[in-house]
Formats: C-alpha cells, structure tokens, sequence
C-alpha cells in the first residue's frame, strides 16, 4: 500500500524543469469572484468571475519537454450563467521564450508565444483556430499579460483586435484581477 501511495505521488507531484521554473510566481490555484470586467465596443461592459490553474504536470518523456496543465472557467458575476472554459498547456523553451497553447469551448483554439520577465508574461497570437459556426467576429491579434502584484495577488489582460475593432493595435478585451487560493 505504501508504495502505491508513493508511486501516486512521484506522478502527479512533479518537480519544474529548470526551464519552467521562470514561471514559478504563477504556478497555483487563482479566483477571482468578481473582479474580471469585459470591455467591447460591440458588447455591453460586463463583471464576471474567473477560476484560473496552472499547475505542475509530468515531463513528457518522449518529447523531453515539460508543460504545465492551464486551465481557466468564467461565469458573469450577475446571473452566475457560463461563460467560456480554457484548457491547455504552457512552457518555457531553453531561450526564455514561452509559449501557450489553449482550447475552449467557445470554439477557439490559440497559440501564443512570449516572453518571461520577473512576475511577468506577456504573450501575442501566433496562430488561431475556430469552428465554422462560431457567432463572434474573427480575431486577428490578440495580446495576454499577466503580472504578478504580490504573493496573493495575480492579474490578467488580454487585449485584442477583431475583423472590425480596431484599424490597428489592440484593445482592451477583458481584465481580471485574481486572489491566491490554499492548496
């Protein structure tokens, strides 16, 4: 029994690569109830709740590369209905440049690649994937940053830029402001 515990535990409790341990300050569990605000001019100003995770995961041994399991799920703070759910992965490469990969089940797929500062990511769009019958318009850039304030206290800005807002560069999409939670 004893060894079926420790074989358990030597699988999920994996050690960062040294590679990923540039992204030690966001490894954890983050919520925030309330915090989160939409921004669009086609949409109306909007509040929503967020759980984000991105916690350690397994070195894949026959790619010898080590992801971190992401995972975020978003609900409007005033009627508490769905928004959006995220799964994916995110690393570090031996240059320090990062790169996030996400699915959600708002029919988008993302690719975004970046770089690691002192409690800072910031990641732009590389590539985009969408399902035919999606009703939102299609994205052309996007740019998500995340900073750590403190050790309780995680923020993320994703800032984009659609088919018809704006012309050129970003804007502000959506921003959100996380709370540490015990593991």
């Amino acid at each position: 029994m004893i060894f079926l515990l420790f074989f358990f535990f030597s699988l999920t409790n994996s050690e960062l690569t040294s590679y990923n341990k540039q992204l030690e300050w966001i490894v954890g569990h983050w919520r925030s109830e309330f915090s989160g605000k939409v921004f669009w001019p086609t949409v109306p100003t909007m509040t929503f709740g967020e759980d984000l995770k991105i916690m350690e995961a397994p070195l894949a041994r026959s790619a010898n590369v080590q992801f971190l399991n992401f995972s975020a799920r978003a609900w409007s703070h005033s009627t508490k209905d769905h928004f959006h759910d995220e799964w994916g992965f995110v690393t570090v490469d031996p240059t320090g440049n990062a790169t996030l990969m996400t699915s959600g089940n708002n029919g988008f797929t993302t690719y975004e690649v970046g770089h690691v500062s002192h409690n800072k990511l910031v990641l732009t769009l590389k590539d985009i994937g969408r399902i035919s019958f999606s009703r939102d318009l299609p994205v052309e850039d996007l740019r998500r940053t995340f900073i750590r304030h403190d050790d309780r206290f995680l923020e993320q800005v994703i800032e984009m830029r659609t088919a018809t807002h704006p012309k050129i560069g970003y804007l502000e999409h959506t921003r959100v402001v996380y709370t540490k939670q015990d593991s």
